[in-house]
Parts: structure tokens; sequence; C-alpha cells
């Protein structure tokens, strides 16, 4: 088998024909001598193919940090705005053409179309049968007890207009999923359930497919499947690559990060003489004027307050004309707490 030309090679090679300096005519007497010759054994063609097509995640690297931060997210936003326990679990990302992913839902339940901007191409949340009637049931106010029904019929007009809110939601929770990534504005478009006028790619275009089991107290309540082209994310690949390097020095790095924070907060310092117990009778019939004993030694060190507890002890004064003090060193209650008045 012949060598591939590069595209500087075939450039060289389309200049010089126009030239002249290459001749175009078939010379019948010159040997064929293959430079290389690749058996078909060397490579195994199919489980390069299934290796890199089946596996969503392999495609995009750090995909399903992604995907499993929407879950639960979506998770939260369900049992927030239904007030039932819902989880979204992940079971699969997988790689097929769009067509195929269609096929797969077997034309029953509910998808939305969405598109993100500033992204090229938009995608597909599906809700499957058992799924969309649970939603439903639980929106218009089953109770607890009511076992969900996969009914054997095509969603009403009315019935997917109800399901819109639920689909709503999954923009806000899509973007902040993707927001370490890109920011970007998603919206839905459409819901349909004639799965014959869902269409926003080409029939023959790679997708990824994620599949998530929908629990409800613990049980399976139905399925949702995310499908979006891999020439969506395609573009975006080295930022998903570089995303591992973020969650890992998240994570290696937070004890000394939150040390770092909690240097920088700000707190309550009180620079304390003495301390008095009185009735709410005695503070009621205060006056303007009366004097308040604090039986307080000003040769004693003041106690210093942080947060309430003591921690050192201090020297009145007075600095650039402002009230200062002068640490003296730490409270023998430091560690303990107050055992009494000072």
């Amino acid at each position: 088998m012949e060598p591939i030309l590069s595209k500087e090679e075939i450039a060289d090679l389309l200049a010089a024909i126009r030239a002249g300096r290459v001749s175009t005519d078939f010379v019948e007497d010159r040997p064929y001598r293959p430079r290389h010759i690749v058996h078909a054994t060397d490579i195994d063609l199919f489980r390069t193919y299934e290796r890199t097509r089946g596996s969503g995640e392999m495609r995009i690297p750090n995909l399903d940090i992604v995907i499993d931060t929407f879950a639960r997210k979506f998770s939260t936003s369900l049992t927030n705005s239904l007030q039932r326990n819902f989880t979204v679990e992940r079971v699969e990302i997988a790689s097929t053409d769009f067509h195929q992913s269609l096929k797969n839902l077997n034309n029953q339940g509910a998808v939305g179309i969405y598109s993100i901007a500033p992204l090229k191409y938009g995608c597909l949340f599906h809700f499957d049968t058992l799924m969309a009637f649970t939603l439903l049931e639980i929106m218009l106010g089953s109770s607890l007890s009511n076992e969900s029904l996969a009914l054997d019929r095509n969603l009403t007009t009315i019935e997917m207009s109800i399901l819109k809110t639920t689909m709503t939601e999954i923009c806000l929770e899509l973007e902040n999923a993707l927001r370490p990534i890109i920011d970007s504005q998603v919206q839905l478009t459409k819901v349909e359930n004639n799965f014959r006028l869902v269409s926003i790619v080409e029939p023959d275009t790679e997708v990824l497919t994620t599949r998530f089991n929908m629990l409800l107290a613990g049980e399976i309540c139905g399925q949702m499947q995310f499908i979006i082209p891999y020439l969506t994310l395609e573009p975006l690949r080295e930022k998903f690559k570089a995303l591992v390097t973020f969650t890992q020095a998240a994570s290696t790095n937070w004890a000394n990060n939150l040390a770092q924070e909690a240097l920088e907060m700000e707190t309550t310092v009180i620079a304390r003489s003495g301390l008095i117990d009185m009735s709410i009778r005695k503070i009621l019939e205060m006056q303007p004027g009366d004097l308040i004993d604090l039986h307080y030694n000003p040769d004693q060190p003041l106690t210093i307050m942080v947060e309430d507890q003591p921690l050192f002890l201090a020297i009145p004064g007075e600095r650039n004309s402002k009230k200062a003090f002068h640490v003296t060193g730490r409270h023998s209650n430091r560690l303990g707490g107050i055992h009494g008045n000072t």
C-alpha cells in the first residue's frame, strides 16, 4: 500500500505538475515496488472503532463529571419543585448515530428539544412513558400511595404542556453543570411526541447518549435520556481535559484553601474591663445620670474577648490620639471558656 501524502506534499505535487516538472504520462514498464506492506492483521479496526465509538466517556474526557453534576442538580430541582424525594442516577454514556438514538426511544414518551448558545448544535432530553406519567400524576395531585402506570398511548397535547414545566427546569441545571466548561444559555424550544418531527442534525451524525434511572423514594419510576451531538462537545474537548486538573486540585488542596480563607474572616474583638450581673428590674429602672459600679481595678489588665471567648490580657492606653490596648499575655481560660465573672 502506497504511503498517504500530507496536505503540504499534495500541494507541492500539484505545483510541480502545473510547472511541467512532473510528467503525468503513465509508464508501463516501471515496476511497482511498495515501500511498506501493512497486513490486515496488524490493525484491528473493529476493536479500535468499538473502543472509541461505543464509549462516550472516552470520546470526551471527563464528560461523566459534568453529567453527574447535572444529575445531582436536577435531583434537587425535582425534589424541591414536586415535594417528593427524587434521585437522578446515571446509568451509562454511549455513542451511536442520531437516527439510531431516536429509534432506541421506541417512539414513546416525550422529547424536549433544546438550544445551547453559543454552541452550534442543540440537544435532546427524553422522558420515557413511565417517567412522563409519573410526573403527570404528581403534578396533578396524586397521593403517595398511588402506583405510577405507563399507559399504552401517546401523550396528549395538554399532558406535554404540563411536562414542559419540568423540562424547562433542565435548562438552568444544564447551564450550571456546563459552567466550568463554558458559559452557555440553554433554552427549551419544543416538546414533541412525534419523533419523525425531531431533527437537530443529520441522521448519520454521531451523538452521545446518556441514560438515567429516575428514582422516586428509592424506587425506579422511569428513565430519562440525554442526547447531544458529538460535534457540539468536540470543540470543547481541551476544556473537558483541563477539568480533571481543576477537580484534582480542589480535592487535594481544599484543607489548605479552607485554612487560608479562614485567616481572612472578620471577627469581633472586645476589650472588657469588668462584668456585672443585673436583674431585668434594675435595668428597667435605670435613669439618665445613674452610676454603675463595675468593681473594676485600674491596676488589673483588661480581658480581650474574641467572639465571646477570653483569649488575651492587655493594658489600656492611648496611641495617635485613639484608645488602644497593649497585649501582655494570654488569658488562662482561653481553652475552657469563661468560668466566672472578671
